[in-house]
């Protein structure tokens, strides 16, 4: 007689727990179908007091090519920089994820005076060329004001061919989330992608920090996304040849000076040859409050004070003097929300600026601060604004508003409240809200799967428990021959 084994599922599931133990068909080790090793590499956190010289020991001793894993949904509390120390090593977490699970390297080193440790990670060093950061996240752990020292995260120097991807680095110490250096001159070709960087400093008087700080030549910057930042979102430092693209800016409960900058004259003397910055995306402040049909008041009072700021008068005023920016371009940004300024430029040349434009709800608003020069006047709140006796054979789109002072234009503040901000979002509270439970065809699909799944384990478990009765009967009785059981 043939039984469907469907309606014995039930009793034969648990008839193979009735026995103390599940049967199971082992499988060769040296076979096609053998068990694939874990890997169980990853860096212990534990115990705390030796962790981080075991770290740098493991990436001293290991040479070219080591990577230090780490453990998913892990701490790591440090009191030093992680030193690279060979060309193409790597830094990661284990499985590389790329959300919360990531590990966490803590910095945790002393601080004195307000100097101390501020670094996580560093791979500056000569024998730097290719090494790579992946996959971690950063806490700088700043409590208070900012600290001397370095960035989060500082990279780059005299080498070639760097990778930082799928990073979370935020509230540093110091300076900077995020610093690849320019090694001399010499750092070539680094490339940072798909970081998610922030918040960075206080919009307290010169307690900011930047989110992406830039210096290597020939450079990559793309798929970032920057939260909250307060100096600078992303900073070129020259970096000539450096690509900037599909990158979002974006504020919520802090000012940020400029949104990306290519005001720094030094380390590349103004050199700014062959720097594209396009499709990036930038969000102002929005109101948090209703108003009246297009604005409302933000409780935060935040801004972004220039948008896409150009030149170092810009930001600096006098201080290198007749020396210009040169030779970037500029083109299809867009940016949303409330500025001081949309784009400003003073003190550059052969820029070509075009094709940059704003979109869903706008304001430009800001007047003059407490630390603006007495001598500088300072421009009314626009979205395109440059200085035209400071600037020669640029190629700039319609719009733009020709003003006598460009100096120190971040001096500005924004209004004390007041209906002044426009309604919108940005991309940290932009997602649908769910509707808290799963759709009705999810539910109708999680039911089938259900019902398929058990009655493939009541199939399976059939053949397995005659097997393993079938096997259990043929039991040796001493006597040279096998007894048959019975089903």
């Amino acid at each position: 007689m043939h039984l469907s084994p469907l309606p014995l599922a039930i009793p034969l599931i648990l008839s193979l727990f009735s026995y103390g133990k599940m049967y199971h068909v082992a499988r060769s080790p040296t076979g096609t179908d053998s068990v694939l090793p874990r890997d169980n590499n990853c860096v212990n956190p534990n115990p705390q007091n030796t962790l981080t010289d075991r770290m740098n020991l493991a990436l001293n001793s290991s040479g070219n090519g080591y990577i230090l894993s780490l453990c998913p949904s892990t701490e790591y509390i440090i009191e030093a920089p992680i030193m690279f120390a060979f060309p193409n090593q790597e830094i990661s977490t284990q499985g590389y994820p790329t959300t919360s699970e990531r590990a966490t390297l803590v910095v945790n080193g002393p601080v004195v005076n307000g100097t101390g440790h501020t670094t996580a990670v560093d791979g500056t060093c000569s024998t730097c060329g290719g090494v790579k950061l992946r996959n971690i996240q950063i806490n700088g752990t700043r409590n208070g004001s900012s600290v001397n020292g370095g960035a989060n995260i500082e990279m780059g120097g005299a080498n070639s061919g760097q990778i930082i991807e799928y990073v979370r680095s935020y509230t540093p110490r110091g300076w900077s989330c995020l610093h690849i250096a320019e090694g001399g001159l010499k750092c070539n070709n680094a490339t940072v992608q798909n970081n998610d960087i922030g918040p960075c400093g206080s919009d307290d008087f010169q307690q900011w920090a930047d989110g992406i700080s830039f210096a290597c030549a020939n450079g990559l910057v793309r798929n970032n996304m920057v939260n909250n930042p307060t100096d600078g979102g992303i900073v070129l430092f020259g970096a000539p040849g450096t690509l900037v693209e599909n990158n979002t800016i974006w504020i919520e409960e802090q000012t940020l000076l400029g949104g990306i900058n290519m005001v720094d004259y030094n380390p590349w003397s103004g050199n700014y040859t062959g720097v594209v910055v396009q499709n990036n995306n930038i969000y102002g402040g929005f109101a948090t409050t209703k108003g009246n049909a297009t604005l409302g008041d933000d409780k935060f009072d935040a801004i972004i004070k220039i948008g896409i700021a150009i030149g170092p008068r810009v930001w600096f005023g006098n201080r290198y003097g007749q020396n210009r920016s040169f030779s970037a371009t500029v083109v299809n940004n867009r940016l949303t929300g409330a500025f001081g300024y949309g784009i400003a430029i003073s003190s550059a040349r052969n820029f070509t600026v075009q094709n940059n434009g704003f979109f869903g709800g706008t304001s430009f608003i800001g007047s003059r601060g407490p630390n603006c020069s007495s001598v500088d006047t300072t421009p009314t709140s626009n979205e395109f604004v440059y200085q035209k006796n400071t600037t020669e054979s640029l190629s700039i789109q319609s719009g733009f508003e020709s003003i006598t002072d460009g100096s120190s234009l971040t001096c500005i503040v924004p209004p004390a409240g007041g209906d002044f901000w426009p309604y919108g979002g940005n991309p940290g509270n932009s997602q649908p809200v769910s509707s808290g439970g799963p759709s009705k065809g999810t539910k109708v699909g999680m039911a089938l799967g259900i019902v398929f799944g058990v009655a493939l384990v009541a199939v399976l478990a059939w053949f397995i428990r005659k097997w393993a009765i079938a096997r259990r009967s043929r039991v040796p009785t001493g006597r040279g021959r096998f007894v048959r059981g019975k089903f």
